[in-house]
């Protein structure tokens, strides 16, 4: 007899998730369970994209276990997700990552979004063996590492997007030279900004001025004011969907009419709500219009899903689905819940699928450790209130 388990806090002060279809106790016909840990910023400034992120794991949980669960050695596997609400601060989350590991004895997770909690957890999972999967960060050594063997990411980053970004930008602006930086402040944005310095330098491009930004900032006024002061041609920024509205909204009304590229992967309907469609011209994003009829048959299933489940999907709700689905296939893989023997097939795959096609691991020459997913992701363009999808690219991550 199947059971179904979800214990969820209203309005996330705290919030605990357990999604389990699993073996009834003593019943030796049913499925085992494999526990997977979730650490996300379910409050605090990051919970617009640790929110959606937490629902297309859940989702992705499901898909998993209506195709049978994960198959090791002639058994099956149903997933149980137990997620722990590490909202954005270093403090909780280490305490979410000593729950994980020691209460719940997990030996894979995945989450998280900002570097310096993804520094944090692994200051708890690496020495526990624990295999995570990250949802996003920087590019910064904080994330992954030589030292992190038993930390992966899937989903490309500010610093793997911005040759491709900016190699589009040379082709479909050739008179945008002078380059804007505005990156929200924290401990990996020094290193992140060398890396796009130097990706605008190898452009033939030159940096018109470098600024800053806190993550809580509402009003982008006084910001934008001072690097529009640099007369920079095009923008280059990084903001989670909340604060690329602002910066795009706050841009075009202070008249700003050159190129605004997020190196951070926003959905574009977000934004473009935000912005509101008048000022929605001349954004570049490195996300998917998952209602575009380009995409492939994958995210339009994950799509199709997403609004059976939660009434709306945009890319918010698409992005970690990969980082999940490829835990899985690493487990399959090695064919062991053994998190060292894993860890060593994972870096190891030269394959797998991913909602955007065929990807592989790299990252051994950028990041010292082959650890770092390569796989394609889509371009779009906001143009006069518009989506236009851009096409697909590949990131050179050797």
């Amino acid at each position: 007899m199947k059971k179904f388990l979800l214990t969820l806090a209203v309005g996330f002060p705290v919030f605990f998730l357990i999604l389990a279809v699993g073996a009834t106790q003593g019943s030796a016909a049913d499925p085992k369970t494999l526990k997977i840990g979730v650490t996300a910023p379910l409050t605090g400034p990051s919970s617009t994209a640790g929110i959606p992120s937490v629902r297309i794991t859940q989702l992705a949980a499901e898909w998993i276990n209506a195709k049978g669960g994960v198959a090791i050695k002639g058994e099956k596997y149903k997933v149980e997700l137990i997620v722990e609400d590490e909202k954005d601060t270093i403090d909780t989350a280490i305490t979410a990552a000593n729950k994980l590991v020691q209460l719940h004895k997990v030996n894979f997770m995945v989450g998280t979004i900002s570097p310096p909690t993804a520094a944090a957890i692994a200051s708890v999972t690496e020495p526990a063996h624990v295999v995570r999967s990250i949802w996003h960060g920087e590019g910064s050594p904080m994330e992954v590492n030589a030292k992190t063997p038993y930390t992966f990411r899937v989903p490309v980053v500010p610093r793997d997007f911005a040759p491709s970004l900016l190699n589009y930008q040379t082709k479909a602006y050739p008179n945008a030279k002078k380059v804007g930086i505005l990156f929200i402040e924290g401990p990996a944005t020094d290193f992140l900004l060398e890396k796009v310095k130097k990706a605008i330098e190898a452009a033939k491009l030159t940096v018109a001025s470098a600024d800053m930004y806190d993550v809580t900032t509402k009003d982008f006024y006084p910001v934008i004011t001072k690097v529009l002061n640099s007369k920079p041609d095009a923008l280059y920024c990084t903001a989670l969907p909340h604060l690329m509205g602002g910066i795009l909204k706050t841009a075009r009304e202070l008249g700003y009419t050159g190129p605004i590229f997020n190196l951070s992967p926003t959905s574009p309907g977000t934004v473009r709500g935000i912005a509101g469609k008048s000022n929605a011209t001349d954004c570049i994003l490195p996300a998917p219009d998952v209602d575009s009829a380009k995409m492939t048959p994958m995210i339009k299933d994950i799509r199709r899903m997403c609004i059976e489940k939660y009434k709306e999907c945009n890319f918010d709700y698409l992005r970690q689905w990969d980082s999940f689905w490829w835990l899985i296939q690493a487990i399959e893989k090695a064919q062991s819940l053994d998190p060292t023997a894993v860890a060593k097939t994972w870096e190891k795959m030269d394959h797998f699928e991913s909602s955007a096609g065929p990807g592989k691991m790299g990252g051994q020459q950028s990041y010292g450790i082959n650890h770092i997913g390569v796989l394609p992701f889509a371009v779009t363009r906001l143009n006069k209130g518009e989506m236009e999808h851009i096409g697909w690219f590949v990131p050179d991550i050797p």
